[in-house]
């Protein structure tokens, strides 16, 4: 045997392995040591960043809305506190147990609130809204538990609150968060979920005077979400203030009086067009939509026959009945085709070819001049003014007079109403008759206006000839009374119509509170003029109830030389206006005078009367 002979290394392969895996090893040393060196030297401050933005949350803190006050400084719309709950998803560490214990606390389904959750989960830094305006009793609930509900919040926000509920709600409007739809449109791209709006009325019209600029809080909070410390605040700061031109006081009595008819009451300063009062009836209660209003909730509103979300004053569009014979009266006056003189005898009837057209007195009103026409609204004497003067200078003074035009008040749609123009008159379905224009003269058939669209007549009547624009709104100001606008009164035209003819209407509207169908709304020792109106719903020679009965129409202004308030009432399906409408404009024309109201007659409810206008 050799001893020379070279003995084999039998550890050979494993030590050539333990060199591969000595350098693989030290290689990935290294490299974690780079990229410990890039995160603590180059990353380290940005890391540190986004370290200490995991500890924090920026928090809305919404603006107050400016309040809403009359023309004497009264609060008609004011904010009050509300507690919103809030959740933020990243800060649950147990979703399902934190949801079980809110169900309890808030007696509604796991499932529900979990949903809610869920859609936040590609924010699930963001607070998730859970429940608006919680109760005193749940906001106790929640803060005896608060230690168990990780990631849950209460916030307080201003929410908007109506003292007088339903009270010119939809002249005021109200304030709800904008809608998905309105957030993809590009005149709402500056708002984000979540934020509110007025949404109708003044609130919508006046929003970017109101809203205000909202606030922020950045908050620092542990790994189950609660707050530790306050970082940083941003105050908001609150809308500007609206001072209108309503009179509160007048507006309590004018809705009091309406009682529950429905209908439209509107009343203003026919010389310089500021509304005083505006009534529609039924309303809502634009108090509701302070909180989050059900899907269901909402169609029932939207959805309901009285249509109570509808401004009746500027979209509802009714017959003028007798309320029009004052056109016809300047028309007929204006084309010469009458005088103060002109007498018309009436039995009760009017023949017109084949057709026989009444007058609402049985046996009629016998021979009347014009003054008595008015005074009397005699049918038959304006059956034959109206074919005396024609419909082309019957159109003519309407429109002058602003009717058939929306009035231009800004707040949202306005109806337009229908005055027979030429085109509507040569190519309507059979084209147009003699026994048209006779209807047309006592504001029936094919003729509608809304209650501000007569109001506006009847004003330009009362001070001479000048249409103003009706507005609500006298001045914006800031919290600390620095004033922002100012409006005041706009003149639209003077009317195309001789001041004397005016003057003629007038006295004949005096003789209507004095002496004819506007009895009830006689005030001693103020002089009232005005006119009633019953415009016909349907056709029925039998009696007529409920939705089949005659609109009411009254309209006036005091005093009768000097008018500082005019009034409009229309009481839907209520019968006279000289019976129903008449009291309601005269409660309103005492409340303005401040005058003591008459002492109702010892029979507490008046027969109906069986004929009347």
């Amino acid at each position: 045997m050799n001893a020379d002979r070279e003995v084999p290394n039998l550890f050979a392969p494993f030590q050539k392995r333990i060199k591969i895996a000595a350098f693989l090893i030290s290689g990935g040393i290294l490299i974690l040591l780079l990229r410990l060196w890039g995160l603590q030297i180059l990353e380290g401050e940005r890391l540190l960043l986004l370290s200490i933005n995991n500890r924090l949350r920026i928090r809305p803190v919404e603006a107050p809305r400016g309040l809403i006050l009359d023309r004497n400084g009264k609060l008609m719309v004011e904010n009050r506190a509300s507690f919103d709950l809030y959740a933020t998803p990243e800060d649950i560490p147990d979703i399902k147990e934190t949801t079980h214990r809110l169900a309890e606390i808030l007696k509604v389904s796991p499932e529900e609130l979990a949903q809610r959750l869920s859609q936040r989960q590609a924010l699930p830094a963001q607070p998730a809204l859970l429940r608006k305006g919680i109760d005193e009793q749940t906001v106790m609930a929640i803060e005896e538990q608060k230690i168990d509900l990780p990631g849950v919040g209460l916030r307080v926000r201003p929410v908007r609150a109506y003292p007088t509920g339903g009270a010119a709600a939809t002249l005021l409007g109200y304030v709800t968060e904008v809608s998905h739809a309105q957030l993809e449109s590009r005149e709402f791209r500056d708002f984000r979920p979540g934020e509110t709006m007025g949404q109708a009325g003044i609130e919508r019209r006046y929003d970017a005077f109101i809203r205000g600029i909202d606030g922020g809080e950045q908050i620092e909070v542990d790994a189950r979400g609660k707050v530790i410390r306050l970082v940083q605040r941003v105050e908001p700061r609150s809308g500007f203030n609206l001072y209108l031109t309503l009179d509160s006081r007048l507006q309590g009595i004018a809705e009091e009086s309406f009682r529950s008819r429905s209908g439209a009451l509107v009343a203003i300063n026919p010389s310089s067009g500021e509304i005083l009062a505006m009534v529609s009836k039924p309303s809502y209660d634009p108090n509701q939509f302070s909180q989050r209003m059900t899907p269901e909730q909402w169609r029932m509103l939207a959805s309901d026959p009285k249509h109570p979300m509808q401004n009746r004053g500027l979209q509802g569009q009714y017959a003028p009945g007798s309320i029009f014979k004052l056109v016809t009266t300047l028309a007929a006056l204006e084309k010469g085709a009458i005088g103060p003189d002109t007498k018309f005898s009436c039995n009760g009837s009017f023949s017109l070819g084949s057709h026989l057209f009444h007058d609402w007195k049985k046996g009629g009103h016998g021979t009347l001049n014009l003054r008595q026409g008015i005074a009397n609204s005699c049918n038959i004497y304006f059956y034959n003014t109206a074919l005396k003067t024609g419909i082309e200078e019957i159109t003519r003074v309407a429109l002058e007079l602003g009717l058939g035009a929306p009035p231009g008040i800004g707040l949202g749609d306005e109806a337009k109403g229908v005055i027979p123009s030429a085109e509507a008159r040569t190519k309507g379905p059979g084209g147009w008759y003699p026994g048209n224009t006779v209807m047309a003269g006592i504001g029936q058939g094919m003729i509608t206006v809304t209650p501000m669209q007569v109001l506006m007549m009847v004003s330009a009547i009362a001070n001479g000839g000048t249409i103003y624009r009706p507005w609500v709104v006298r001045r914006v100001e800031t919290l600390d009374r620095e004033l922002i606008e100012e409006y005041g009164p706009e003149i639209v035209r003077k009317v195309n119509i001789d001041p004397d003819n005016l003057a003629i209407v007038r006295e004949g509207m005096q003789a209507v509170v004095s002496e004819g169908t506007g009895g009830r709304a006689r005030i001693p020792g103020l002089a009232v003029a005005g006119k009633s109106g019953t415009a016909q719903v349907v056709r029925n020679s039998g009696p007529l109830r409920g939705d089949h009965r005659d609109h009411a129409w009254f309209v006036a202004f005091a005093p009768a030389d000097d008018p500082q308030i005019a009034v409009v009432v229309l009481a839907e399906h209520a019968g006279f206006g000289g019976s129903v409408a008449a009291p309601i404009a005269k409660s309103v024309l005492e409340a303005w005078f401040k005058l003591p109201k008459e002492p109702r007659m010892a029979q507490s409810v008046e027969p109906e009367p069986a004929e009347g206008d």
